[in-house]
């Protein structure tokens, strides 16, 4: 086959491809192709008339744009300056909104560091027990500190079939809790808890169970649980060959700290997304 019979095949292909294109359809070029600002634009028309996002960008000049997840409605927008980079802006938008045909879709904007990311949702953080009971999605401090003090864990304990705690665990450096107390699936009040906030932290707690036992004891967890609403105890789960024990460890608040309690109405909502279609400019930095 001669060079000219491929090259016109080849051509005959691109130009199918470019046919089959909707005529309203937006075409995204490859990263790093084309002006990235002209494409964002393009692609996200509601950047464009965005008075913070047009400011960002005339102030940096040339920028990188990508998407990424945050849940199953709404995408983060980061624009980051291509050049230079000491802080980046961050937008929230709503993923299936008809941008082209005028509805809005930015819902929160950021400007954080350039080596700084946006969290997760909390409920794909934790799938399971958001699935488990919906009514967490509703509580706009526990999605907080899921997505800004990244809880490694959770436990629920179910006192009887329609009542539940969940705990929320962040056991990776200052030990703080998030406690969900759920009746019938819906969120009867929440407690958080630091150990910061305590007489006895978390090594005391353990070196206290630890104490007494055989070399070979180890501890295999650590709760902090709340009684009455004002009695603190650290249960922490010993093993100690094939014997496992749970030993509790009181606690008392330090002096002038107190528990942050709350009892949500039915006025809860998910504060990242602001109200109606309003947006809001917030700095992450220090």
């Amino acid at each position: 086959m001669s060079n000219g019979i491929v090259l016109l095949a080849l051509g005959l292909a691109v130009a199918m491809i470019v046919c089959s294109i909707p005529a309203g359809a937006v075409v995204t070029p490859l990263p790093g192709q084309g002006n990235q600002t002209g494409i964002l634009f393009g692609v996200h028309p509601n950047a464009k008339t965005n008075e913070t996002i047009t400011a960002f960008i005339a102030e940096h000049g040339e920028i990188r744009w990508h998407e990424s997840t945050y849940n199953h409605t709404h995408e983060y927008v980061y624009i980051v300056p291509a050049n230079a980079c000491e802080e980046q802006l961050v937008y929230l938008n709503k993923i299936r909104a008809d941008e082209h045909g005028g509805e809005q879709s930015i819902e929160q904007i950021w400007i954080i560091g350039c080596d700084e990311a946006m969290p997760l949702a909390a409920e794909l953080r934790f799938p399971e027990i958001f699935a488990k009971y919906p009514a967490l999605s509703n509580d706009a401090e526990l999605r907080s500190y899921i997505e800004y003090q990244s809880p490694n864990r959770y436990e629920v304990v179910t006192a009887r079939p329609s009542r539940a705690q969940v705990y929320f665990i962040n056991d990776t450096g200052v030990f703080t809790e998030y406690i969900v107390l759920l009746s019938g699936g819906e969120i009867v009040s929440t407690t958080y808890v630091s150990e910061e906030n305590l007489t006895v932290g978390r090594a005391e707690a353990e070196a206290q169970a630890l104490s007494g036992r055989s070399p070979d004891a180890r501890v295999e967890n650590v709760v902090l649980k709340v009684y009455g609403g004002d009695r603190i105890v650290w249960e922490v789960t010993v093993r100690a060959g094939r014997e496992t024990e749970i030993v509790q460890v009181p606690s008392d608040l330090a002096p002038g700290q107190s528990l942050r309690t709350t009892t949500p109405g039915f006025g809860a909502v998910f504060a990242a997304l602001g109200v109606g279609l309003s947006f809001a400019l917030y700095r992450r930095r220090g």
